[in-house]
């Protein structure tokens, strides 16, 4: 019995984990009414489109033959079972500061569901962007692997889970975070809407928020203006912030609070009506 329960505890922390991670977002096609976590999802960038992959524990299609190891090279290292390196369009420089323990638990849940028979997609990548091996060099470049456990725990849900600065932090022409301007915002993402400035800074960031506003943010998607959230944001709130404890929603929201203010005015795109579609 004490066995059984703590595997149930460990499969209900993943599964915790794994919603902070925004795992159901990015790999499942929605768009197409697909099978949850079978993958399929299109992510249209300037480097070519990427397509997620499968993680049900299916064995053909899936990651049913993989062993933890193998689990846990993807996340730290974001190398395939092969050795070959991942793409970061899978946010690998993200999950590599996950502690250990919360990979095995995440590990855990992902094992605890259905199998869904789904073969992946090949990525439709422009030359030489398709080229696994130039990754390596890209790695040595902006890739800085290991977990961050001494992180307080907002910049560790931030950084390490909920991977924010991923969508949040303009980018180079190859792809690398410009980390003098981390959450500052941007106009160059796969879902192509708008990305926030979500600095502090007091004339185009969140620099005027109060605690509350935040709160209401991630608990129910509302903005300090009474609109709601939509696209990409829209998402993380409804499979990730709402389902985080209020401890962790109150430290993610000092955590934020807390970074370098950045002055960037990102303007949204005539085609977004208002600041719904801009998150």
């Amino acid at each position: 019995m004490a066995q059984n329960r703590g595997a149930q505890d460990l499969v209900a922390n993943g599964e915790y984990i794994f919603n902070l991670a925004g795992c159901v977002g990015c790999h499942t096609d929605k768009k197409t009414r697909g099978p949850r976590l079978a993958g399929g999802r299109a992510f249209k960038t300037d480097f070519g489109t990427f397509f997620s992959p499968n993680i049900t524990p299916d064995l053909d299609t899936g990651i049913g033959k993989w062993t933890f190891a193998d689990f846990r090279q993807a996340l730290r290292d974001g190398l395939r079972p092969d050795g070959a390196h991942y793409f970061p369009a899978f946010p690998y420089t993200s999950y590599t500061h996950m502690t250990d323990d919360d990979i095995s638990a995440l590990w855990a849940y992902l094992q605890a569901q259905p199998s869904v028979s789904k073969p992946n997609q090949a990525h439709q990548l422009n030359a030489p962007f398709g080229w696994r091996w130039l990754v390596g060099f890209w790695k040595a470049l902006y890739f800085e692997k290991g977990p961050k456990s001494a992180w307080p725990r907002g910049r560790y849900i931030a950084e390490a889970l909920s991977h924010c600065p991923e969508c949040h932090t303009p980018r180079n022409w190859l792809g690398g975070q410009k980390t003098d301007m981390a959450y500052g915002g941007t106009q160059k993402n796969p879902e192509g809407l708008t990305i926030p400035n979500i600095t502090p800074d007091l004339e185009t960031g969140t620099g005027k928020w109060k605690s509350g506003d935040f709160e209401m943010l991630f608990s129910i998607g509302m903005l300090p203006d009474g609109d709601f959230v939509g696209g990409v944001m829209g998402e993380s709130v409804s499979h990730s912030t709402s389902k985080m404890t209020l401890e962790d929603r109150k430290a993610l929201i000092t955590y934020l609070q807390s970074v370098a203010p950045v002055h960037n005015q990102v303007k949204p795109k005539k085609a977004e009506k208002s600041g719904t579609d801009a998150w």
